[in-house]
């Protein structure tokens, strides 16, 4: 017996004929077993799911009716015929019953997907060649998009362990897209990663790593304008859904296209390590260098190093990933990569979340207050301060109580009174629930919100980018905290000069939490900005940075 979801969902015979499935209830039973497979699903969740549209008088005995006509499909591809599908046999079926619900297990490779994730993950050990021939095996099993008519947001009777899987399992079939186009690019074959990467490019215009390989292919090919047409379409992308500049590997990528240095052979991921235009001096935000230190109740916090000048130490905020940050993807890394001509500067993550690892004790104020005297304290003398967003209250804590630690303070998009910025304690509750129990749908309403109006590949870029800078309990347990913090009893004991910076359409902090802020702090300069957005936007990078640049030094 064979299953497929890479596209429609389906069951098959093991010779590769279908067996009939009776209607979309039944196909939606399936579906929502196999996205849970080997694990219990609930009846409740079952029925949710098969009947969005209205419940039946008796839910319970149709459900189980429901699981009868299934249990006769699987039964009729296992054997091969309808007709051993008698009573006797059901319960030998994969499908079982279990407290208050239904398991299907399945096993070895009935499943396509399970039998494409083999692949991929084989040929990301394997060499080019063998990881070439492995991928294509592996993409030949896609028929369309996984779950296809049964997991679109408006899909009727889309239920979320549906919708959440098919969007897992789509992602990592553009990332072997992705992989495959490097292992074919090191072989030789620039002219069918040309032609597959580009439309990969279209179906997913944000993706750098998809993009740097079909520019690369496009130019050993001899297309050089076309190449640098393709970069140019990104950073424009880029700017107009996401507010950033393209990754230091890619401009680095553009200047080597430019100068004719792009060689077709060896690591695909290397490219040379020539200045960019836009960063002249200094190294890139990927060549951050990581290291670990021990704080104040003995957990290690990751600490990345990069760029000279004045040194700048940046506080994250609600979570963060410095690998995230390095490659470019996180909000944060275009302003980051503008400050390295001029700064050196100094990131970590929060316990728990990015590459410091957990497990979180102490989800509160006063650890966090810890944890980034634990990093200042690494200075030889008082430092600047960069905190943005929800890192706010926390470094003005610092500043106030440790004059020694802090030399100038820089606010970004933060506040100082957490119940009196964030006002609707029902909302702020359901939101923390949201991500805790939901950690998908929690980061996308929160990407939305980080960005107003972006498209949707746009909001699952930066949904994206939450889910890999922290687990959905750690994230939720600092969401939590972030609406209870006042530290507006603090502000006038902070000495160190400060710069506010805050967008007066902020939908993540509103614009009262940076007034709060610079109607307290006793030394303090306020730059009001335009627009929805929280963190910085592609327009807005030359004013900012010469802007903190400036205040910092």
């Amino acid at each position: 017996m064979r299953f497929q979801i890479l596209g429609s969902v389906e069951v098959k015979t093991d010779d590769g004929r279908p067996v009939a499935l009776a209607g979309d209830r039944q196909r939606r039973l399936l579906a929502t077993l196999l996205a849970r497979r080997g694990h219990l699903v609930s009846a409740d969740a079952l029925i949710e799911a098969l009947w969005w549209d209205g419940l039946p008088d008796h839910p319970g005995p149709a459900l189980q009716s429901q699981v009868h006509r299934l249990r006769r499909v699987l039964l009729t591809a296992d054997n091969g015929s309808a007709e051993s599908s008698v009573t006797g046999q059901l319960e030998t079926s994969q499908l079982e019953a279990r407290h208050r619900g239904y398991v299907l297990d399945v096993p070895g490779d009935q499943l396509d997907a399970d039998r494409f994730e083999r692949l991929a993950a084989a040929a990301g050990t394997a060499a080019p060649h063998e990881a070439a021939d492995l991928l294509d095996e592996a993409l030949a099993l896609w028929q369309g998009p996984a779950y296809d008519g049964l997991a679109e947001g408006d899909a009727e009777g889309a239920g979320d362990a549906v919708r959440l899987e098919a969007i897992r399992l789509d992602e990592a079939r553009t990332t072997a897209f992705e992989s495959w186009g490097e292992a074919a690019l090191a072989t030789g074959r620039a002219a069918d990663v040309a032609a597959r990467l580009d439309a990969v490019v279209r179906q997913h215009p944000l993706r750098e790593r998809a993009r740097s390989t079909l520019m690369r292919a496009l130019y050993l090919q001899g297309q050089q304008a076309a190449a640098l047409e393709t970069y140019g379409e990104y950073r424009q992308r880029i700017a107009d859904e996401l507010g950033l500049e393209p990754s230091a590997a890619m401009q680095r990528l553009e200047v080597a296209i430019l100068r004719h240095e792009v060689s077709g052979t060896g690591d695909p991921a290397v490219m040379p390590s020539v200045p960019s235009p836009r960063q002249p001096f200094g190294p890139g935000l990927d060549r951050m260098r990581i290291s670990y230190l021990q704080v104040a109740d003995g957990h290690r916090v990751a600490v990345g190093r990069v760029g000279s000048g004045v040194p700048v130490v940046a506080s994250p905020g609600w979570v963060s990933s410095l690998a995230v940050i390095g490659s470019g993807r996180d909000p944060r890394s275009s302003l980051f990569q503008r400050m390295l001509s001029s700064t050196a500067l100094t990131l970590y993550d929060r316990r728990g979340t990015g590459l410091s690892p957990g497990p979180v004790p102490d989800f509160g104020f006063d650890a966090a207050v810890a944890e980034l005297e634990g990093v200042l304290e690494q200075r030889e003398a008082p430092t600047r301060l960069l905190a943005m967003s929800q890192a706010g209250p926390v470094a003005v804590a610092v500043a106030a109580r440790r004059p020694d630690l802090v030399r100038r303070l820089v606010l970004w998009g933060s506040y100082a009174d957490g119940p009196g910025t964030f006002r609707r304690p029902d909302l702020n509750a359901s939101l923390v629930a949201l991500v805790r129990a939901h950690w998908g749908l929690g980061s996308r309403t929160l990407a939305d919100l980080y960005q107003p109006g972006v498209s949707a590949e746009a909001a699952q870029h930066f949904a994206m980018v939450l889910r890999d800078s922290a687990p959905a309990d750690v994230a939720a347990s600092y969401l939590e905290q972030v609406f209870e913090l006042d530290v507006t009893p603090l502000l006038a004991s902070v000495r160190a000069p400060a710069l506010v910076l805050h967008c007066r359409g902020d939908r993540v902090i509103p614009f009262v939490g940076g007034q709060q802020l610079a109607a307290g702090l006793t030394d303090c300069s306020f730059l009001a900005l335009e627009g929805r957005c929280h963190l910085p936007q592609a327009g807005d990078l030359d004013r900012v940075t010469e802007a903190i640049v400036d205040f910092l030094a």
